[in-house]
């Protein structure tokens, strides 16, 4: 379901919602994304690397990743929940449109796809530290100005801009309407989705 919600999403969400507990599969989907960040957690805490960008509220940079390793699926589990109520409270729906569980599978759906697509440079670091590599080496190409760093840029500018349409076209589901209410408040889950990466995910 992953796959296609990547490649696929506005027919990967109406698919989901004629299927018989479409939370259930959404969950699945959530969980398989925070596996995903377990692992390589786990690999880069074992290689003793530090994360490349800041860090925020004082927490240690030595053990972070070993941390993130423990939080990183309540975190997505709560990233979920939140962006879940910003599509579905605020606003007038339309009638016919999906309840609160339904809600919750499809912005389950678009949070597991967009989180997986956000993960692949992690793994991609990951895959390099435990093949031998030095985090030094790593933060060296990433910091000269080529191709390199361009492509890292922008795959995660991609990823936003990616949150923020999965996002809208998840609220346009929701509220079986186009218009100024969904565009915000899929603007709004996007924002609650791109901000928790951000604050919280190295």
């Amino acid at each position: 379901m992953l796959t296609s919600a990547i490649f696929k999403p506005g027919k990967t969400m109406r698919g989901l919602l004629k299927t018989k507990h479409p939370a259930r599969r959404a969950l699945l989907a959530v969980g398989a994304a925070g596996f995903l960040y377990i692992v390589t957690s786990a690999v880069l805490a074992v290689a003793g690397a530090a994360p490349t960008a800041p860090v925020f509220f004082g927490m240690d940079v030595g053990n972070y990743y070993f941390w993130q390793m423990i939080f990183v699926l309540p975190l997505i589990l709560a990233v979920w929940l939140l962006s879940s109520g910003v599509l579905f409270f605020p606003g007038k729906r339309k009638s016919g449109g999906p309840g609160f569980g339904g809600t919750a599978a499809l912005a389950g759906v678009t949070l597991g796809a967009l989180f997986v697509v956000a993960w692949v440079p992690t793994a991609v670091y990951a895959v390099f530290l435990a093949l031998g590599m030095g985090q030094q080496e790593w933060v060296t190409i990433l910091s000269v100005p080529g191709p390199w760093q361009t492509a890292f840029l922008v795959w995660y500018a991609g990823a936003a801009v990616r949150a923020v349409h999965d996002f809208v076209l998840t609220a346009r589901l929701v509220r079986n309407q186009s218009g100024v209410g969904a565009l915000l408040a899929g603007v709004g889950a996007a924002a609650v989705a791109i901000g928790a990466y951000i604050i919280f995910i190295r």
